[in-house]
């Protein structure tokens, strides 16, 4: 009996320690997964998978910075910037555009823009990682 809860209570620790923690930012928080890494830089900060295969980063702005451009008209400025597809509204909601690029490094990448509660949101993701879909759905939760 002593054997089997000392490997329960590994177990349950090896489980409780693989979860995401929640890292709260001013406008946003993510569950971050273990072993991401993050790093702020003025209004960006990035999200980095261990191994480096895949990055998340969100820039937030003031929408009084951009004359209170709408979503759409910040994607679509986005995307050229970016050399992008035409943005596309995501689940009819004309606050929130997405598109996709391909980076300088040719990683294939996707960019949404957010508009909400004053701020624009410029969410990218550029790679691939099993623990991305998890943190974009957190942080998109936390600020729509």
């Amino acid at each position: 009996m002593k054997t089997f809860m000392v490997a329960l209570c590994l177990t349950l620790f090896t489980i409780t320690s693989a979860t995401a923690e929640t890292k709260d930012f001013t406008d946003f928080s993510v569950d971050l997964p273990p072993g991401w890494t993050v790093q702020r830089e003025g209004v960006t900060t990035a999200f980095t998978a261990p191994d480096g295969s895949a990055s998340l980063q969100v820039a937030v702005e003031l929408l009084t910075r951009v004359d209170g451009m709408s979503a759409e008209s910040l994607a679509a400025a986005y995307a050229a910037e970016l050399r992008g597809s035409r943005p596309t509204m995501v689940d009819n909601d004309p606050d929130y555009y997405a598109f996709t690029f391909t980076s300088p490094e040719g990683v294939a990448s996707e960019a949404s823009v957010v508009v909400s509660g004053g701020n624009f949101y410029l969410i990218t993701v550029s790679g691939r990682h099993k623990d991305m879909a998890g943190l974009v759905e957190s942080l998109l939760l936390s600020i729509h």
